[in-house]
């Protein structure tokens, strides 16, 4: 076994045991959030996409400043959450052609493309559902004004609810396209900027999931301990992530394996602010 090997195999033994010690099924930080992980913005914010979608009126969009601040997690929240009324579609493809936008969802919808983006899109129109549609784009990359006529085509078919993700620098270059790219940013009818976390759902993230590795729901994610991260370390964490979800998890989850290996070589299990500051913190306004 060559030395590389023997290092990864004796640093996944050291985060096994710390892991055991803790009572952790696995290092919850280490992978995409679920669903029930997710830290929710507002109440008042979810109840206002919540009725936009239902009184329908133009496109949706869900922007911001900070890559890795939970839009991808939300849209997908948003469209599980509706299924049951709607048909929901997901387009996660990022910088699509016209005829590509059109072509995935005729795909999705089982009407199928055709050989142009025309004829695609009157596919679509001609097509009759059981249920209104609910379109999420996750980061629309909208950089095309013949992409913006096919959004366009779909937001104005009778049944078809429109909802966007993407970072508000794209959003605001839409604008730079001119007369197309303006009268596309007039009609979106609703736009949520999300912000960083606040100090207290940084900590709900941490807790939430700390819950799932210690096989809580999510109802009960208040049940779970805060520790190995003291509170201190948490403020640390929240300060130098400047509150982007994203960051926060990886932070943590780089934390975790920094812990694993001072617990098993003789020095504390805790989480400190020392160890938090030890750790480097992705910039997340660089996209």
């Amino acid at each position: 076994m060559g030395r590389i090997q023997e290092i990864a195999e004796s640093t996944e033994s050291e985060l096994e045991q710390y892991l055991d010690h803790l009572g952790w099924a696995e290092n919850p930080f280490a992978r995409s959030a679920t669903l029930d992980e997710y830290v929710l913005p507002s109440p008042e914010d979810i109840a206002d996409i919540s009725a936009q979608i239902q009184s329908y009126t133009g496109p949706i969009l869900v922007h911001s400043r900070y890559s890795g601040a939970g839009k991808t997690t939300l849209l997908k929240m948003i469209l599980e959450e509706f299924s049951e009324d709607y048909r929901t579609i997901y387009v996660g493809e990022h910088n699509v052609t016209s005829y590509e936008l059109a072509a995935l969802v005729a795909d999705k919808l089982d009407v199928g493309k055709s050989s142009s983006t025309k004829l695609t899109e009157q596919k679509i129109g001609d097509a009759e559902f059981d249920a209104p549609v609910l379109l999420g784009i996750d980061e629309f990359g909208l950089n095309d004004p013949e992409t913006l006529h096919v959004l366009q085509f779909l937001n104005d078919l009778d049944g078809f609810h429109v909802l966007l993700t993407g970072m508000s620098s794209q959003w605001e270059a839409i604008g730079s396209l001119g007369s197309d790219g303006r009268a596309f940013q007039r009609r979106v009818s609703y736009s949520l900027e999300l912000e960083p976390f606040t100090q207290d759902q940084t900590e709900e993230l941490i807790q939430r999931r700390i819950a799932s590795a210690e096989g809580l729901s999510h109802e009960e994610y208040e049940q779970a301990s805060l520790e190995p991260f003291t509170d201190e370390a948490i403020a640390t964490i929240h300060e130098r992530s400047m509150g982007v979800p994203a960051v926060v998890a990886a932070a943590c989850a780089e934390l975790v394996g920094l812990a694993a290996y001072q617990h098993l070589n003789g020095g504390e299990s805790s989480i400190t602010s020392e160890l938090a500051t030890a750790v480097e913190y992705a910039d997340p306004e660089v996209e």
